[in-house]
């Protein structure tokens, strides 16, 4: 199925020109994120009807993808360090908010636990 988004449009976010091994490792990220995303939402094989969030989306997945091919949480260079937040997904994953987002789009609904505590007496 064809990709929710370009490479075109993953180069205008990254600010670069892709080519060669890293513009074929940015398809298979877009490809791995709009299945992502559709298996949240909808199929939409046709890309061009998808909703606008569905594109902006699979953009973030696969741009954190290229921007960071081998998942690395943290880095340690000298006195440089860089670290991701831990509740980042890595890959083509959606974050919690995405999901809820891609959900929204295509009106999912379902059954959520929402966590109850106690303030002091008995339930």
């Amino acid at each position: 199925m064809t990709p929710l988004a370009d490479v075109a449009a993953l180069e205008q976010r990254l600010g670069r020109t892709l080519a060669g091994e890293e513009r074929a490792q940015a398809e298979a990220a877009l490809a791995d994120a709009s299945a992502t995303v559709r298996a949240y939402g909808d199929a939409w094989p046709d890309p061009a009807k998808a909703p606008a969030i569905a594109v902006a989306v699979t953009l973030a997945a696969a741009e954190r993808r290229v921007r960071n091919p081998e998942g690395y949480r943290s880095e340690l260079q000298g006195a440089y360090q860089y670290q991701l937040p831990a509740s980042l997904p890595v890959g083509a994953g959606l974050t919690d908010g995405e999901a809820r987002l891609i959900r929204a789009a295509v009106c999912a609904s379902g059954v959520f636990a929402v966590p109850v505590e106690s303030l002091g007496g008995s339930l």
